[in-house]
């Protein structure tokens, strides 16, 4: 096989797994973009999908020990794929990789990698064992590093708002600006409301906070490339674990003792032991001959070049290591001499992984006492008046140890009413859900958020339970309610109570209004047996600022 068909196949390869990256990065937005309430009371599109293959929620929620979740054990299919061909879901198939790539060529000049990653890279193999350590103390916040969860948060909660607020704006002022501009803009705004637009504009808390832990980890790029997955990520450590035991594997084992060019193309460092900066060998005076190759999945054929030429001795070449390696191939598609390919080999040499006894017990302990120290003082144990979960999720304990921060619930609710936690259930409530009434309530004809939670954090309830499911009391505030404190007439949490009987009604009695006159108004009552905590009350109630009807937490929530 010659050069030339070599550098076409091995190519080709590279273009195969970007085309691959591509589709699922699309897949991704596209099941984020189904997450909506299209009309239809039941989702059509398994929206979850990604996350019933991740292997590191899989295994937070067994050492949880949360009730079995059928969806989440499809995680094993991508673990037994990773036996055979490496830490492939990071190269190939991971959405967050893809954003950082096209992130680095978009926003950054190319640049040779600094080598601080390759210095850090053993950080997420220490971030995995203390998070995975805690997690059977009922501590789950894997949620907050998983890859998936941090990425669909990020598009929930900035970046799919602020496009809807763009495109609202831009197209009001174009309408503004009449013909002809409406006649471009007008199908273009109608297109993108069908298509990709949400149902409702969306406004949600935190965004701040999570656009900047978003650029953080692309402005790591600036450093080295792929600096999260190499040295931080979570996932990419659980599958790196497994992927040393790989059947694929990269030939020659360790770069070529004339050449260095595979170290330099490789951009996860996988070449020399987790920890150390990979050695580029010195090249010799005249690299020896080309030798033939079958490209991909094929075998050196003898040893390259002839007698070794006089020179200073050359440095022990580093060797590649499978549990870094994501199949990039580039190593394969820069190789001009044609030596690299990937094989299925039982017995191959592997790299050590070294992460140091001591360093290992460590992050173990730091799991352990992360425990008490995250919960020290926390709200969780009487969690706040106002912290309404959504339908199912009242059992603060469980919702917490099973929530994954993935933001699917508020995504898909109907109303915008399910918002990020920031501290109101102290530190390990971060980003869990809540209810916020004043901001959208809970739909009565509504159960979407059970249908997308792939945890169970928040349960799939039939309608009908759902509907009949307390979320809390809500209680008037008469210091501030039009009819005890101004004795004007109001009807409007009434009217809008959807339980049956109404759990609002009134009862009429002589009140002063503004005018210092008696006049007999119609006074509102909560019925707390019958009150669900929906909050639409709370959510249309006129009086400006907080309302003069609020949700709490029930009593009998807490029983």
């Amino acid at each position: 096989m010659t050069d030339k068909n070599f550098s076409i196949s091995s190519k080709t390869w590279v273009w195969l797994r970007r085309g691959t990256q591509i589709f699922f990065f699309l897949l991704f937005v596209t099941l984020f973009l189904k997450a909506e309430y299209s009309g239809q009371d039941i989702l059509r599109w398994p929206v979850d999908l990604f996350f019933r293959f991740d292997p590191l929620i899989l295994a937070a929620h067994l050492l949880t020990f949360s009730p079995f979740i059928a969806g989440l054990w499809w995680a094993l299919a991508f673990v037994g794929l990773t036996f055979i061909l490496g830490r492939f879901f990071c190269g190939w198939v991971c959405p967050l990789g893809t954003t950082l790539d096209g992130c680095r060529r978009l926003l950054f000049r190319p640049r040779p990698d600094g080598g601080v990653a390759d210095r850090w890279r053993r950080g997420k193999y220490y971030l995995l064992i203390a998070l995975l350590a805690s997690a059977p103390f009922t501590l789950n916040l894997v949620g907050l590093f998983d890859p998936l969860s941090l990425l669909y948060r990020t598009l929930a909660i900035v970046f799919y708002p602020a496009f809807n607020y763009g495109v609202e704006k831009a197209g009001l002022v174009l309408y503004r600006l009449g013909p002809p501009a409406t006649y471009v803009s007008e199908p273009i705004y109608q297109f993108l409301k069908t298509t990709v637009l949400p149902f409702r504009g969306l406004v949600y808390l935190l965004p701040v906070l999570t656009f900047i832990l978003f650029a953080l980890i692309v402005a790591a790029e600036r450093v080295d490339r792929r600096f999260w997955c190499r040295a931080l990520c979570p996932l990419g450590a659980l599958y790196g674990l497994v992927a040393r035991f790989s059947l694929l594997r990269r030939k020659p084992y360790a770069l070529c003792p004339d050449c260095g060019d595979c170290a330099e193309a490789c951009k996860m460092g996988a070449f020399g032991e987790v920890g150390q900066t990979p050695t580029v060998p010195a090249a010799s005076p005249e690299p020896p001959p080309p030798t033939p190759y079958s490209g991909l999945g094929g075998e050196l054929e003898g040893k390259t070049g002839n007698s070794p030429s006089p020179g200073p001795p050359l440095k022990k070449p580093a060797s590649h290591s499978s549990a870094e390696c994501q199949l990039c191939l580039k190593c394969l598609a820069e190789c001009d001499q044609g030596r690299v390919g990937f094989t299925f080999r039982r017995k191959a040499p592997r790299a050590p992984l070294d992460l140091g006894r001591r360093q290992v017990v460590t992050s173990l302990a730091v799991g352990v006492v992360a425990v008490p120290l995250v919960r020290l003082g926390s709200l969780a144990v009487r969690p706040e008046e106002y912290l309404i979960r959504p339908p199912g999720a009242q059992d603060e304990a469980e919702v917490l140890s099973r929530c994954i921060r993935c933001g699917q619930c508020m995504k898909v609710c109907l109303t915008n009413g399910i918002q990020p936690v920031l501290f109101e259930a102290g530190l390990e409530g971060l980003y869990t859900p809540r209810l916020i009434p004043r901001m959208g309530y809970c739909a009565h004809s509504c159960n979407l958020c059970g249908q997308v939670c792939p945890t169970g954090a928040i349960p799939m309830l039939d309608l009908a339970v759902k509907q009949a499911t307390v979320l809390g009391t809500a209680t008037i505030d008469r210091s501030r309610c039009i009819p005890y404190s101004e004795g004007t007439g109001c009807l409007v949490c009434e009217e809008h109570c959807p339980v049956a009987p109404k759990a609002i009604t009134f009862n009429t009695a002589e009140v002063f209004n503004s005018q210092g006159e008696k006049m007999p108004v119609r006074l509102p009552v909560v019925h707390a047996d019958r009150c669900i905590g929906c909050g639409h009350c709370e959510h249309v109630c006129p009086v400006g600022g907080a309302a003069a009807i609020r949700v709490k937490r029930s009593l009998r929530v807490e029983i």
